[in-house]
């Protein structure tokens, strides 16, 4: 008898004490959780590394972990569009939030062809910029939406839970002033190159402007190509950023004609912090 209730009570602890399952869609995003959560919940990613998150299919690993999962934090990227009502079906009870809700969205930037395309034909095909987490100013946002949802599934912990995002928030606003002092001396609108549009909130908040080569998963066409080398010219470009997770053959052939140098970035990087400061230096060419 004893040895049956003694069972039972490592049952119940275990179910009481069992920690949150959150899932999160790209590694920023775990970082983001784990600056609040700590060791206090699991969390489980779905693009992983070196993956883009425009065309990612989950592992059936990955799966299982949803329909054990307590919620998913979305964060409005392409490969959401195609999976989370998959997931949804997965498991009945999974809550899902996207914390960038409450982010203000800006256009998808449009590359130089694009431009002169519209302007000739008046016709605009722009969506929403997904690459909210580019922006310290959104992640604050972010953080407060991601503590929120803690707070609910996990009302025990909220103490640990806010001072863990006093602090991230401290952390945030230290970036934030990091890459402003990097970047004082550069000219308002100053104008940065980038193969893959995933810059535009960071240029946003920075007072900059980003050039993009590939809009839409395009390649520029030859003519396109003569273009663009020609912009990084006049506009005085020193540097073009590719993504290690998209092929950068065409960056490196303008990089070449142009005289710039290539250097590859992503936003995808989990050290979102040094990741932006990283950035801020690689402009600012300090």
């Amino acid at each position: 008898m004893k040895k049956i209730l003694f069972v039972l009570l490592v049952v119940l602890n275990a179910t009481v004490y069992a920690k949150p399952m959150v899932i999160v869609s790209i590694l920023p995003q775990k970082t983001f959780v784990e600056k609040i959560a700590k060791e206090k919940v699991d969390v489980t990613l779905m693009v992983k590394p070196g993956n883009s998150p425009h065309s990612y299919e989950p592992k059936s690993s990955q799966m299982i972990s949803i329909s054990k999962a307590d919620v998913y934090f979305s964060i409005g990227i392409e490969f959401e569009k195609t999976w989370l009502d998959r997931f949804k079906s997965q498991n009945k009870k999974l809550r899902f939030v996207n914390i960038s809700d409450s982010v203000a969205k800006i256009a998808m930037t449009e590359s130089h062809n694009e431009q002169v395309h519209h302007h000739e034909t008046g016709h605009h095909h722009k969506g929403v910029d997904p690459h909210t987490w580019t922006s310290p100013k959104n992640v604050k946002i972010m953080a407060k939406s991601i503590y929120r949802i803690l707070v609910q599934i996990d009302p025990t912990n909220e103490k640990f839970y806010k001072s863990n995002l006093d602090d991230f928030i401290k952390e945030i606003e230290e970036t934030d002033n990091k890459i402003k002092y990097t970047l004082q001396d550069i000219k308002v609108n100053s104008k940065f190159m980038v193969f893959h549009p995933s810059w535009g909130y960071f240029a946003n908040e920075y007072n900059l402007t980003q050039i993009a080569v590939e809009v839409e998963g395009k390649k520029p066409k030859a003519k396109e190509m003569i273009m663009i080398i020609n912009e990084a010219r006049e506009e005085n470009v020193k540097v073009i950023f590719t993504q290690p997770e998209f092929s950068d053959k065409s960056a490196q052939i303008i990089a070449k004609e142009a005289n710039v140098s290539v250097k590859k970035i992503s936003p995808l990087n989990p050290d979102w912090s040094k990741n932006l400061i990283n950035m801020a230096k690689a402009i600012a060419n300090k």
